[in-house]
């Protein structure tokens, strides 16, 4: 699959959605590989799990990140999509170094595909559930992306205080953890705010409609 879009294929992107590739994911559900306006766009009947630069989460987090991007150095990114965060950092021109870690082989691959050459360089992928990852990792990092979903749910496990203590341990002094998260449910909101804010006590959280996107600095 080939990093960059015909003219062909991105002009009639701008038009309708334009299916690259298909992949099954489970039964009765696959996952969908679209070029839409100009950017490849990651899906289920469903979800949108990613949308390039226009990543409205990523964008958000990092707008308000603006003034301590310049010396991120290191990233772990928690369920991948198509490396949305990464694209917005390389179009902006950050060039950190990358831990992606992807439970589905199958989005690992398109997110490493899809990334401009020199980004997928700096990459260390590694093809694991994200809760098992964790409490076996030691390293740090200055930026660390909890964007997981299984559908439009965040499993129970990534809204836990053992499982963002692990990720806040993973996070150097004085950087930022940034979570996305989709409101299904009031009192689960309720409830996964209170063991965020708990484990992360300096945080600012940010609406976006049904989406919260949380910015904790560490």
């Amino acid at each position: 699959m080939k990093r960059t879009i015909s003219l062909y294929v991105w002009l009639f992107s701008f038009l309708f959605p334009v299916m690259r590739r298909k992949a099954p994911l489970e039964q009765g559900n696959d996952l969908e590989l679209y070029v839409y306006r100009g950017q490849y766009q990651l899906g289920t009947r469903d979800a949108m799990y990613s949308d390039g630069t226009r990543y409205r989460p990523m964008v958000v987090a990092f707008n308000h990140l603006k003034k301590e991007l310049p010396s991120v150095e290191s990233v772990l990114i928690l369920g991948t999509g198509l490396a949305s965060a990464a694209h917005i950092l390389t179009e902006r021109g950050y060039r950190p170094k990358y831990t992606f870690v992807e439970y589905n082989e199958t989005i690992l691959q398109w997110a490493l595909e899809l990334l401009p050459q020199h980004a997928a360089l700096a990459v260390e992928p590694v093809n694991a559930d994200a809760e098992y990852y964790m409490q076996q990792q030691q390293g740090r990092y200055d930026l660390v992306i909890i964007d997981i979903f299984i559908g439009r749910v965040v499993p129970g496990f990534a809204t836990t205080i053992p499982f963002l203590q692990k990720c806040r341990a993973a996070v150097n002094a004085g950087r930022h953890l940034v979570m996305n998260y989709m409101i299904n449910d009031d009192g689960e909101w309720d409830m996964f705010r209170e063991n965020f804010t708990t484990v992360f006590p300096h945080c600012q959280i940010k609406d976006l409609g049904i989406n919260r996107v949380l910015i904790a600095t560490v």
